[in-house]
């Protein structure tokens, strides 16, 4: 194997490792490690040796692993070049008060939709915690952020073409997720019906950054049996509330992107500029250099 493929192919590895790490599992142990990723324990004592030594694991003594503080260092550069979550907090907060139900923010990042954010309504439904895990084909909050992605980056997503199920009604064909997405981009925000618990519904709709791309979802989480009754009102609260996010972000619903003007963030500063410039923001992104 190439230098170059074995490389990637530890990264690669190196991530299948920390995603072992889970609210249900903070310690994991070598031979259970190896046992999940289909590897020798050899290997993995390898992996999780060198995760240690750079922070992001830590052993105990007992010889199992947890997260290391190193990644709650890399939590609060993420979170502190993260400003549109507090303005996103701040219509949540005002969202929940007006309806009273659960009020859930999530993003998007290697394929699962990450929990950031919760405020908690007159009665919490789910217990979906801060750094949670949402499967993004069973919940209105991964729906409607994967309705903005590329088909084909769905289909490399699910390309085992059956989904895990969660419930009698979660999605479980690649084809019946396509239309469900289809359905949720037309109609402008997703629906999960008991899909991921059963007694539980879930609405939600997309934040957009000033480029309009859909960078996260806020939802509201509500009991079945007070769906159809409060179904409309709740959609309209929280459709309210992510337009007045996405704008005060920056977002321009009139704004005509076709004529070639985005918005880039170069060494810090962040400025109005033609896409033909793209490839030499990349580029210098890539050198190091500013344009």
């Amino acid at each position: 194997m190439p230098s170059e493929s074995r490389s990637v192919h530890s990264v690669e590895n190196i991530g299948r490792v920390l995603e072992l790490f889970t609210v249900d599992t903070p310690e994991i142990g070598v031979t259970q490690a190896a046992r999940h990723l289909g590897m020798s324990k050899s290997s993995v004592h390898a992996l999780l040796t060198a995760l240690t030594r750079i922070g992001l694991l830590h052993r105990f003594v007992t010889g199992r692993y947890r997260l290391g503080f190193q990644v709650m260092a890399l939590n609060t550069v993420l979170l502190s070049h993260t400003p549109w979550r507090r303005i996103a907090r701040e219509e949540m907060t005002r969202l929940a008060e007006v309806v009273g139900e659960p009020v859930h923010l999530a993003a998007y990042d290697g394929g699962q939709a990450i929990c950031i954010d919760k405020v908690e309504g007159h009665a919490p439904l789910v217990n979906t915690p801060i750094g949670g895990i949402l499967p993004p084909h069973a919940t209105a909050l991964g729906k409607i952020i994967l309705a903005y992605r590329p088909a084909s980056e769905i289909t490399q997503l699910y390309h085992g073409g059956l989904l895990q199920p969660y419930t009698p009604n979660t999605i479980t064909s690649q084809d019946e997720l396509l239309s469900d997405l289809a359905h949720t981009r037309q109609r402008g925000y997703a629906l999960a019906i008991e899909e991921r618990a059963l007694g539980v519904c879930s609405i939600a709709a997309p934040i957009r950054n000033p480029n309009g791309e859909v960078i996260a979802a806020m939802s509201l989480s509500i009991p079945t049996r007070r769906l159809q009754r409060r179904k409309a009102g709740m959609i309209e609260h929280l459709r309210a509330a992510t337009a007045a996010t996405s704008r005060r972000i920056g977002y321009d619903a009139d704004l005509n992107t076709e004529d070639g003007l985005y918005w880039h963030s170069v060494g810090g500063r962040t400025t109005l500029r033609r896409s033909h410039l793209r490839r030499e923001l990349v580029e210098a992104g890539e050198s190091g250099q500013e344009q």
